[in-house]
């Protein structure tokens, strides 16, 4: 090679060396690899532990058993123990584990009769749990079992912790039933769509049992049909379906029984007008209770008030007649016809605004009825032999005074509780003590006998308790 050549060759050389270096270290070198994180110290790969010496009565001979049984057992073994934890506790085992990163085996050997009792503890890293083992054996025994009972714990220690399946999701809470009410209600349905067709085979003055039969089955199937249908499409709950029965039934009891006191003993009365009488009353009722339920819900105190409503109304009215007319001896029809319609009319527009508690309300119909009855059973000496108006007026006053007070007496037993809670319970006893000696409770009485005599005690009433 001639010297030019080999200058220029050089040259090339030096230039593609500086080429070279002008693209700067940060593009040709790589960047340095990232230090893979420590991995966490898995049960598997504990391989370092740490025994204490064996601690109580002749626990000597046991330390040696133990070391070589965690060596056989391919744990390396530290011997160095700091003298802050040489007198470890219980509760510093987890600690000591976890800042050593090793298995810590605790063994306590104490004499308990002709046994021996051999307690060992331990506590891995990673772990806030102390494992223990305890087991009474015979001193012959002591060996073989301490090699057993170690090899369990460290086989504990290695195990993976079982994952805890995953709680269920909460459950829903429990929702109402849809139409609670569908089962009154198609029993109502049925019922009523027979009434119906009942009612229009009777308005038509035909006897005949072949258009009777097919009338009612008609009438029921689209009784319970309709049911059924209105339970499907809308919510119909407990009180909506009574507060609808009230609306048939009531209207209808009070259209037949108008009819019978007002034109029942007119010439050309008949059976055909009363059952028409009825229906249309039923149809009217029926209509407004529908209406009342599209304007708003109705609980069972409304369905309990409107029933009260046409029951009450109904003694009212028949007592009311006794009342204008003096006579004892007629039955009240129209009175409580009247009665019944009124009741049930003003019950079943107060339920749409009201809605009291439907065991209040029973207790205090059931107050007005037992009311009532003592009323009238105090005063039927009135109506014996001749019942003059004056008397029967006497005796409707005094079954009319039994009914409020019977229902102002339930009314006044069945208010609610608004006593303040920080009265306490010596309080309540001592405002109501005057109930220990009202009550009457049946007992046998009698004086003692005297001597020589034989006792004879008969039935009678006690009353017992403190005096307030």
């Amino acid at each position: 090679m001639s010297p030019r050549a080999a200058v220029a060759l050089a040259l090339t050389a030096c230039l593609a060396g500086g080429a070279h270096g002008a693209e700067g270290p940060d593009k040709r070198a790589k960047p340095p690899a990232k230090k893979p994180a420590p991995k966490a110290l898995t049960h598997d790969a504990l391989r370092t532990a740490v025994v204490y010496p064996a601690r109580g009565e002749r626990a000597s001979s046991l330390d040696g058993l133990l070391r070589e049984t965690m060596q056989d057992l391919g744990l390396v073994l530290e011997s160095r123990i700091p003298k802050s934890d040489r007198n470890a506790e219980e509760s510093d085992l987890p600690r000591i584990a976890e800042t050593r990163r090793a298995l810590v085996i605790v063994p306590t050997l104490r004499s308990v009769g002709n046994e021996l009792e051999l307690r060992m503890m331990a506590a891995r890293p990673g772990s806030r749990v102390v494992m223990t083992r305890v087991e009474r054996i015979a001193r012959d025994d002591m060996p073989l079992r301490a090699v057993v009972m170690l090899r369990d714990l460290v086989r504990e220690s290695r195990a993976q912790p079982v994952e805890r399946a995953a709680p269920p999701p909460p459950k829903e809470l429990a929702q109402p039933a849809r139409s609670a009410g569908r089962a009154i209600l198609s029993v109502n349905g049925t019922l009523y769509g027979a009434f119906v067709g009942f009612s229009l085979q009777r308005a038509s003055g035909s006897d005949d049992p072949r258009l009777l039969y097919p009338l009612l089955g008609v009438g029921a199937g689209i009784g319970l049909g309709a049911a059924l249908i209105v339970s499907d499409e809308w919510d119909v709950g407990v009180g909506d379906a009574w507060y609808l029965a009230a609306g048939a039934w009531w209207p209808a009891v009070a259209g037949h029984l108008i009819y019978e006191g007002r034109f029942g003993d007119t010439p050309t009365a008949s059976d055909d007008e009363a059952w028409s009488f009825g229906l249309i009353f039923s149809t009217t009722g029926f209509t407004l209770s529908t209406v009342a339920l599209v304007s708003s819900e109705m609980g069972d105190g409304g369905a309990v008030l409107a029933h009260s409503g046409g029951a009450l109304g109904l003694i009212v009215g028949g007592l009311t007649e006794f009342a204008v007319t003096g006579v004892s001896n007629e039955f009240p029809f129209a009175g409580m016809g009247y009665g019944a319609a009124a009741g049930w009319l003003l019950a079943s527009a107060t339920a749409v605004h009201f809605h009291p508690d439907a065991v209040r309300t029973l207790t205090i119909d059931l107050g007005i009825l037992l009311g009532g009855l003592a009323g009238a059973s105090a005063a039927s000496p009135l109506l014996f032999d001749d019942a003059t108006p004056a008397k029967t007026r006497g005796w409707v006053a005094a079954t009319g005074g039994g009914l409020i007070a019977g229902g102002v007496l339930a009314w006044w037993l069945s208010r609610p509780d608004d006593a303040p809670a920080e009265k306490t319970v010596e309080k309540t006893v001592e405002k109501t003590a005057w109930l220990r000696y009202a009550v009457p409770r049946p007992s046998l009485i009698g004086t003692p006998p005297a001597l020589g005599e034989i006792a004879a005690p008969g039935p009678g009433l006690e009353f017992s308790g403190e005096l307030p």
